[in-house]
Order: structure tokens, then sequence, then C-alpha cells
């Protein structure tokens, strides 16, 4: 649904043009404020001008309409245009008049089509919002350096014609800035911006923006001051878009809140906060938004379940499962890979009695395989490392009918995590893979003297090895306990 909001002088000038085309009446909603159902697009005619006020909720490309003349073609070009229907709206329109040209850049952004030098011609005499906005959306951020684009959209910034333009431009600066790990510097501006005289949904799309960035900025130990303005600025967020029965919206903050809820090890407010964004997709009918809330979940339980409370394991495995019902491999097989490793940690881990151990056993190895079918050495080096690691350390605590057999294939996983986890390129996950290594080597036997002599000076050299990559304090005490179990060992052999 499409709502122009009209000054009473033109309401019925607009109901006749409306009414020459046939059912379009159907499709728009003339009214004399600004209130508009969600999810409705705006049009605004007042001083003889048609405008397209500033789109906070992203549905169209962020580019600025020229104020229109209001002219029966133009009025009808600009309302099939938000209506969607581009061929049709063009037809009302001259090549050679602004609204025309603003039209076709605005959709070969909107559909990623080629923007010409034509069309980058035409840009030089506009606003600089509308080139920042087509360099950095227009597939040709590529052609500029990090550097140039800011100084595009800084240029915007300075000739912004009020606070809410101001915002408008900077809101997208920020996404760009985002995106390039700038986060320092969004504090500082989105900061500065919330002080500005704007309307409640601008603010909204700037404190939004602020808690990304704060969070973006979060390192070990989480402060707690900077946790608690987090917060307060989601919840703000959450209960504007409420308001506006923005409830998608609404549910995706509550999936930010609760990562911050998770933070803060307040696994009940987390594990709230993401319910009802899964009531809110359910509702809306977003497969894929759903299952993301579902996975959070999923790993939210099973991070309590790791925090003192182990009746969490099963319902994450349900959990994990469930996702996976949305997450399926042929379409999502990233995502269905990273389930299941996640689901083989669970298996590894979770209490359960030695006669149900193997059955837990063959769970583990069938998800670590599903996992590895995917992250594979040469397409996915880290990963591959990482769940090589993983099952390796697994296979050391699986049932000891099958020991011997399973530290072979430990032994082999450790081997194939240590070729992609190299000294140069990642020395602390190698010194994890080594320092875990050594645990299933004290779980090997050789009986023959001489080989168990070389086993043992092996084993020293992987000591030697992790003090040259660590200097980690915990690391380290723990490494000094294999050190002194060898001195002790060779003192017998």
């Amino acid at each position: 649904m499409l709502s122009i909001s009209v000054a009473t002088e033109y309401e019925l000038t607009v109901a006749d043009f409306i009414s020459n085309v046939p059912k379009l009446s159907e499709l728009v909603k003339i009214t004399t404020n600004d209130t508009i159902a969600i999810g409705d697009r705006l049009l605004r005619i007042q001083d003889h001008k048609i405008r397209s006020p500033y789109d906070w909720s992203d549905v169209e490309p962020p580019y600025l309409f020229s104020d229109s003349d209001f002219t029966e073609n133009n009025l009808l070009a600009l309302i099939f245009y938000k209506l969607g229907n581009h061929q049709r709206a063009f037809q009302y329109l001259e090549e050679d008049t602004l609204l025309y040209r603003d039209m076709l850049i605005a959709t070969h952004l909107q559909f990623g089509y080629e923007i010409t030098n034509t069309m980058l011609h035409w840009l030089q005499r506009q606003h600089p919002h509308n080139l920042a906005i087509v360099k950095h959306y227009g597939n040709l951020a590529q052609d500029e350096s990090i550097f140039e684009l800011a100084l595009i959209y800084q240029e915007a910034l300075s000739a912004a014609l009020d606070d809410e333009q101001l915002v408008f431009s900077a809101k997208h600066f920020i996404n760009h800035l985002l995106d390039i790990g700038e986060t320092g510097h969004v504090v500082e501006l989105a900061r500065s911006l919330t002080e500005k005289s704007i309307s409640r949904a601008a603010k909204n799309a700037i404190q939004t923006l602020l808690a990304a960035a704060l969070t973006a900025e979060l390192s070990v130990p989480r402060d707690k001051v900077v946790l608690e303005e987090i917060q307060t600025l989601q919840q703000e967020c959450i209960t504007f878009y409420e308001t506006q029965e923005d409830t998608v919206n609404a549910g995706l903050v509550l999936l930010d809140a609760a990562e911050i809820a998770g933070f803060r090890a307040d696994y009940a407010t987390a594990k709230g906060f993401i319910n009802k964004a899964i009531q809110y997709f359910t509702s809306a009918n977003i497969p894929e938004f759903f299952g993301e809330a579902i996975l959070q979940k999923a790993k939210l339980l099973y991070s309590w379940s790791k925090n003192g409370q182990p009746q969490y394991y099963k319902p994450a495995i349900n959990t994990f499962q469930n996702a996976l019902k949305v997450f399926k491999r042929d379409i999502f097989p990233q995502k269905f890979a990273d389930i299941h490793h996640d689901l083989a940690l669970i298996y590894s881990e979770i209490p359960v009695s030695p006669e149900e151990k193997p059955i837990w056993t063959a769970f583990c190895a069938s998800a670590f395989k599903e996992a590895l079918a995917f992250y594979t050495k040469e397409g996915h080096p880290y990963r591959y490392g990482m769940c090589c690691h993983n099952y390796a350390t697994a296979l050391i605590g699986f049932p000891e009918a099958k020991l011997h057999n399973n530290l072979e294939k430990a032994a082999y996983f450790f081997e194939e995590a240590l070729s992609v986890r190299t000294y140069e390129e990642h020395p602390t996950e190698r010194a994890l893979t080594l320092l875990n290594k050594l645990e299933m080597e004290w779980l090997l036997h050789n009986e023959n003297p001489e080989a168990e002599k070389e086993r043992l000076a092996l084993m020293e050299e992987d000591v030697e090895e992790i003090k040259r990559l660590i200097n980690d304090k915990a690391l380290l005490l723990q490494l000094e306990q294999h050190e002194n179990r060898l001195e002790k060992l060779k003192e017998i052999i």
C-alpha cells in the first residue's frame, strides 16, 4: 500500500489523478497526515511539489529524489515507482527530465544494474549524498579507495540541508564504516547525531547503529558500563519498532539484545528475547530469520549447559536439529556444516552413563564427518583445522573398547590440524593443538623401550615449540605440568 500525505487543497486533485487509472485507488491511500501503516510507502504533496520522504526502513535504495512539480504525470510515475511497477512508471516521463534520471539511477541501484558513465555525469550536478550512495551501493565501491568514499560521504554531511538529511546521509556513511571495521569513528559520530533535532525514526536508526558499533568494539573482559549502554539503546529501539508494529525489525534487535544478555551471563533473559523474536518471525513467515533465531537459541542453550546447567544439553541438541529443518544441506551447505560441528561438540561433552557413551560417540563421529564434508583443507583451511582439532580432542575421550583405534584416528586428525595451523599463520591455534596432542600422547604406550624413548623425545620437541608460540600464563602453567611429568618419566626409563 502507498500512502500520499496531502495538504487539504490538493486532496480532490490527487483523487482525480488516481481515478484516471483503473483500480489504482485500491493500492493508494490519501491522507492528510504522515501516519501510515508499517510497511507502507509514502509520498508527500505540499507547496505544489511532490516529495519522497526519507526511507528509514531501507525499503528502497537510499537515493534522494529531487522535489518534483505537482503534475498528473509526475504523480503517477512516482506512484507506480513506489508500488514497484517501474516499467509503468517510466511511461509517464520524458527522458530529459530530472525525475526520469532520478528514477533511472534508483532503479539501477535497486536491481543491481550497471551504473553508466552518463549516470555518474548526471550525479556530479546533484547532492553529494547521491554520489556517495551510488559509489557505495552500486557495485562501484571497488573503484574508490576507502579514503575517497569517506571524503564523498563527508562532503554529503557538510552539504546537508537540515539535521534530518544529515542523519540520513550519516546512517549510510556509518554502514560503510562498520563494513570496513572503523567502529571507533562510528561511535564518535553516532553519539554526536543522537543529540540533533531529528525525528524519532531517524534517532532510532542512529541508536541501532551505535549499539552495533559498541557491540563490535567489545573485548574480554567486557565493560559492564558499555554493556548497560548497549542494552538501553537496544530496548529503546525494540520499543520503537513495536510501537510502529514493525515486528520484523523488533525481532532482529531482540536477537542482538539476547547476545548482550548472554555476555552478561543472563541466560534466562536472553532466552526470553529469542523466544519473542521467534514468535515475530513466525508470524511474519520469514523462514530464514526464524532459522537464525532458532540457531541462536541453540547456541545459547549450549553455552548455558557449559556454565553449570547440564540439563540444557539435550534441549540444545533438539534446537540445533530444529535449525537443520531450515538450513538444509543443498540450500545452506555452510550453515548445515556449522550446525553439525556444534552438535558434534555437544555429543562429545554431554554427561551420560557408560552404557550410553557408545551411542553418543557414534553421533559425535557422524556429525564431525558432516562438518568435514564441507570444510575441506583446500576450500576452507582455517575451519578445516578447527574441525580436525576438535574431532581429535573428542576422539581422546571416546570409549575404551576401541581406544587404540580412536587414538590412531586422533593422531591423524591432530596432524591434519597442524598442517594448516602453521607456526607463521596461526601460532596460538597451533599451540593449543600441540597441547591437546600431548594429552593424547600420555594415553599411548610402547612396549619397546627404544620406541618409547623416541616418543618422549618427540613430546619434548612439542613442549619446546609451544614455549616459542605462546606467552599466556594459564597455558604455560599447563605446559609446565607436561614438562615436569616428562622429566620424571625420563628418570624411570
